[in-house]
């Protein structure tokens, strides 16, 4: 096959393939970046090209090649296994620990060995199960364990889909099954101008909820039915959005290109150090 673009020979082209990223190698697999350098002139001096040779048809290539490597993206730039790493660094040191609204497993694969998970989701709990960890199906209002039996807990982006007293049976139920002294993680989304693109949320939970939920436990003027006892703040950090807040909304291919440049500027660490869109809030139990 001819180079590109006023060519000369097949013999005269020396090719240099370039090295597939490791995130896509069924795509980039397909084309080779070739350097060609061929006689000009009587001169005979060099003149150096740069040409693309594909050996395959690019139609060939499944639109969903392209989902897996946005996927890819995704993941490389997840905030939410960013959230999972500082979670541990809180509960690494327990023994026994739970996982409340688990889903596929990811926060259980770090320890498997000492972390239960539960979720109300039959699907999710066959998944933990296939990869061999120890998934239970249950309800997070109402956990099936004894009072004080775990070392820590952990349960990320969950809060939102309860109404205000349930979020307060959610919180109760986290404290109740950890031992005194023990660790709680609570992982929320709550900036209101992107939290309701998440179909199951009833409404968010900002930080200041919660401080007024603790407070209100030891402040009988604060008390409005919605106080938590038992537990006391220990430490908080923050989910930075992305520096430029992409938004496309026109096709569902759209949408997938936003939330790859986005998920792309948080693991370049391109964001808002003054805004917050989530957050990681440690409890200690009393």
């Amino acid at each position: 096959m001819p180079c590109l673009s006023h060519s000369p020979s097949e013999s005269e082209c020396t090719p240099y393939a370039l090295r597939a990223p490791d995130f896509a190698p069924d795509i980039a697999g397909r084309c080779r970046v070739i350097l060609t350098m061929h006689k000009t002139g009587a001169r005979d001096r060099k003149v150096t090209m740069l040409s693309v040779k594909i050996p395959k048809p690019m139609e060939h290539i499944s639109i969903n090649k392209f989902f897996d490597l946005g996927r890819s993206l995704n993941n490389w730039g997840s905030r939410a296994a960013h959230e999972e790493k500082l979670s541990w660094r809180y509960l690494e040191a327990g023994s026994r620990i739970l996982d409340v609204a688990c889903g596929i497993g990811n926060f259980i694969s770090v320890h498997p060995n000492k972390t239960v998970g539960i979720d109300i989701n039959e699907e999710s709990i066959k998944h933990c199960r296939t990869r061999g960890y120890d998934a239970r199906l249950g309800n997070a209002l109402d956990l099936p364990f004894d009072d004080n039996i775990f070392d820590g807990v952990h349960s990320a982006h969950v809060m939102h889909a309860f109404s205000s007293q349930q979020a307060i049976r959610y919180l109760s139920e986290l404290i109740r099954v950890v031992r005194p002294q023990g660790t709680i993680v609570i992982s929320n989304l709550c900036d209101p101008e992107t939290i309701f693109n998440y179909p199951e949320v009833s409404r968010p939970y900002p930080p200041e909820a919660l401080f007024r939920m603790l407070h209100a436990s030891t402040s009988p003027k604060s008390r409005v039915g919605t106080e938590i006892a038992g537990a006391r703040f220990h430490a908080i950090h923050f989910r930075r959005p992305p520096l430029v807040q992409f938004r496309f909304v026109g096709s569902e291919w759209m949408w997938h290109a936003a939330t790859v440049l986005n998920s792309l500027q948080y693991g370049c660490h391109l964001r808002k150090a003054w805004a917050f869109e989530g957050y990681t809030i440690v409890l200690t139990k009393n």
